[in-house]
């Protein structure tokens, strides 16, 4: 095993291809490096589990097996606590991802404490990249983060920022990573970009950003942010 290397995937509801997409890791990253893969299950209903339990009796997994839905933020906690190298890879496990941009991100590792893997052609309907525009923008005004992909699923963070900044990660629901973002922002942590490329789901469309929940998200993003806002003011104060 590499010790230097961690490669987590949190994974619900993904039967359909979650075989596909774990071999593809593993063949491209885990076998070519050593690396630990934790692929933490988050309560699914649709025989994902079975998918993986099969697969872990193939390759070398660290498999975690939920009893209930914990929802994506509290699953992918979970899942990068268990990380145990010097750097740790993330990855959705939607297969939006193509395993092989690992290498670039990689190749950054000793410039940065954070590696965003920024989707240079997102893959994604009008109504969330509208969502995603409007919370860069506030990123930039509330925050001063200038990155392109503060939201990206696909990462390279040292395990020593990721413990330091995990917990406090709790004010924005439907943007865990856009907060880890900020937060190690805010704690002067360096992060750099890397681009990567970015497809739609081969399974379905988004589970999470319905057109009729825009309102409610929309709503819940920005008071998320404020709270946020008001919490990194009082600490950079005392």
């Amino acid at each position: 095993m590499n010790s230097n290397l961690s490669v987590v995937m949190p994974v619900h509801n993904e039967a359909a291809g979650i075989e596909r997409v774990v071999s593809a890791f593993y063949d491209e990253i885990i076998r070519k490096t050593g690396a630990e893969f934790i692929i933490a299950e988050d309560g699914s209903t649709d025989g994902t589990k079975e998918v993986l339990q099969n697969i872990s009796t193939k390759l070398p997994i660290r498999l975690y097996l939920g009893r209930r839905r914990k929802g994506y933020a509290l699953a992918a906690k979970d899942a990068l606590r268990q990380a145990s190298s010097t750097y740790v890879l993330f990855s959705d496990s939607d297969g939006q991802y193509i395993p092989s941009d690992f290498w670039s991100i990689w190749s950054k590792k000793d410039d940065a404490d954070v590696v965003i893997g920024t989707k240079v052609n997102r893959a994604e309907g009008v109504h969330r990249l509208i969502l995603s525009r409007g919370f860069h923008f506030f990123a930039r005004v509330l925050f001063g983060v200038k990155l392109r992909d503060i939201d990206s699923g696909f990462r390279l963070v040292k395990r020593t920022v990721l413990l330091s900044v995990l917990d406090n990660v709790e004010k924005l629901e439907y943007s865990f990573w856009g907060e880890f973002t900020i937060r190690a922002h805010s704690s002067n942590a360096k992060i750099v970009e890397v681009p990567v490329r970015h497809y739609a789901r081969a399974e379905g469309g988004t589970r999470i950003y319905g057109i009729r929940k825009l309102p409610f998200i929309v709503s819940k993003q920005f008071l998320g942010l404020v709270r946020l806002r008001l919490e990194l003011s009082a600490m950079k104060k005392r």
